[in-house]
């Protein structure tokens, strides 16, 4: 018995390694036609399965090991992993190449796995909490202007004119010696190397022209400069919407965006595309305060929005110098606490993709409050937004107890999710680049967030029977 022993016994019952065996199994073996993979004719080689390399990548990122290498190497030592992929031992190239090149399979098993959660009742769907956070890229922290870019691209030419000047005179010896042969040869690879170095400079450049980033980290051209906890850097903002039941992730996006001012629609559709839900109410900090958007999800939908909405500058100092402006609906005209008038100046004036009106009182000369009102020398200005009423219905409806209490219920449903992934990822927050690739691993990231979470809530026999029972078959 202890020559020949039977590894499956190592292996607890409620080890959770069984479940993920289980369910990676089950996505894949009820949908083949998304799931196809190379290497399957009787001739050379075969590859690994994607069952595998899924299995070995979710148990992994479950185990805080996001490193191909330090996957390769537990293969080999770890008895959980040894069972779960029957012994296979895939090295840390093929790994890494199978994580970066099936981003749709990747994505799918997330999806599905959500799916499952919300078939079982572990997402309700009726209360989503959404919020974004800065993580750093895998880009150094010294990206690139069109200022840099030029001089360097200077730099480099002058480099390349002095390499092939020491070129030219080793021509032009006649008796040459071996090590001045080698000289040569050193001083053209020192110049492809400059070459190529050109040329990643020139593809910055061109990023830069084209789009409206004044900023570019070579490394990973899609991540953007973003103020973190570490100050200025390379980033992607991570956008996640956590169900309200068993704070569970019902989506987890990558976005390039450093404002979430224009996400929340993005957010929202997401969830409907996903999970098909329509969720009764959504809770999010003031972040994502867009009074366009929210308007339009409460207009078009069941959904009510509990996102508080940020106070402008102009009317904090009013508010500190106690000047309150009384606006008039019938003369459609502002009066301010001197009496004066602010009458109707511009119409439809765009800023920031919202739509004001500006009204402008033409008779501050001599007013003994003009130094705390305003700074202008032709008059104090104020701007309503279009939408100004329904604003300040919204406003009220925000000021009830039970409004209150759910914009403090946010911080608890959508922080908890961010640091446990924060715990996992270790300093280095990703290992590809490019935002497609990003993506791969925060659909990772989630998936094993929410299988913790599915641990946690619910016993080991109760899953098995909810995992058999469930159709993976994805429509």
């Amino acid at each position: 018995m202890m020559l020949f022993p039977q590894l499956d016994l190592w292996i607890d019952k409620e080890n959770p390694v069984r479940l993920i065996d289980s369910i990676i199994d089950k996505i894949i073996e009820n949908n083949p036609d998304i799931f196809s993979w190379k290497g399957q004719s009787n001739k050379g080689c075969t590859c690994y399965s994607p069952a595998t390399m899924n299995k070995l990548l979710i148990y992994c990122y479950f185990n805080w090991i996001s490193g191909s290498r330090r996957m390769e190497k537990e293969t080999r030592r770890n008895m959980e992993l040894i069972w779960l992929l029957g012994n296979l031992q895939p090295d840390h190239w093929t790994i890494c190449q199978y994580r970066r090149e099936n981003r749709k399979q990747i994505k799918q098993i997330a999806v599905e796995f959500r799916r499952f959660l919300k078939s079982s009742g572990y997402i309700g769907g009726k209360k989503v909490a959404i919020d974004g956070s800065k993580m750093k890229a895998y880009a150094s922290s010294d990206m690139f202007t069109e200022e840099k870019i030029a001089k360097r691209l200077d730099k480099i030419d002058e480099e390349i004119e002095k390499y092939l000047d020491n070129i030219d005179e080793i021509d032009n010896l006649e008796d040459q010696l071996q090590e001045e042969k080698e000289g040569k040869r050193e001083l053209q690879e020192k110049i492809e190397k400059l070459e190529n170095n050109k040329k990643k400079l020139k593809k910055a450049s061109t990023l830069l022209k084209t789009s409206d980033k004044k900023f570019v980290a070579p490394n990973d051209p899609d991540a953007s400069l973003m103020s973190s906890h570490n100050g200025k850097e390379p980033c992607y903002n991570i956008q996640t919407s956590v169900d309200g039941k068993y704070n569970i992730i019902a989506t987890a996006e990558v976005s390039t965006d450093e404002n979430d001012i224009e996400l929340l629609e993005e957010d929202y559709k997401a969830i409907n595309d996903q999970l098909e839900i329509e969720p009764e109410e959504i809770e999010a900090d003031t972040g994502y305060g867009n009074t366009i958007q929210i308007k339009e999800i409460e207009k078009q939908t069941q959904t009510k929005c509990y996102i508080p909405l940020k106070q402008p500058n102009s009317k904090k100092k009013d508010k500190e110098n106690n000047i309150e402006f009384k606006y008039d609906e019938e003369s459609d005209e502002y009066v301010c606490p001197q009496g004066k008038k602010l009458k109707l100046y511009q119409r439809n004036k765009k800023h920031r993709k919202q739509t004001y009106n500006r009204y402008k009182c033409f008779d501050c000369q001599g007013c003994p409050i003009r130094k705390k009102c305003t700074r202008s020398k032709t008059g104090r200005t104020i701007i309503r937004n279009i939408n100004q009423k329904w604003i300040e219905q919204y406003k009220a409806s925000l000021e009830t107890k039970d409004a209150r209490d759910k914009i403090k219920e946010r911080k608890a449903l959508v922080e908890h999710p961010f640091g446990t992934i924060k715990l996992m990822m270790g300093k280095h927050c990703f290992l590809l680049t490019t935002r497609q690739k990003v993506q791969i691993e925060v659909d990772i990231y989630s998936t094993v967030y929410n299988l913790k979470r599915l641990f946690n809530i619910e016993g080991m026999d109760r899953i098995r029977e909810q995992i058999n029972a469930y159709k993976w078959k994805i429509a």
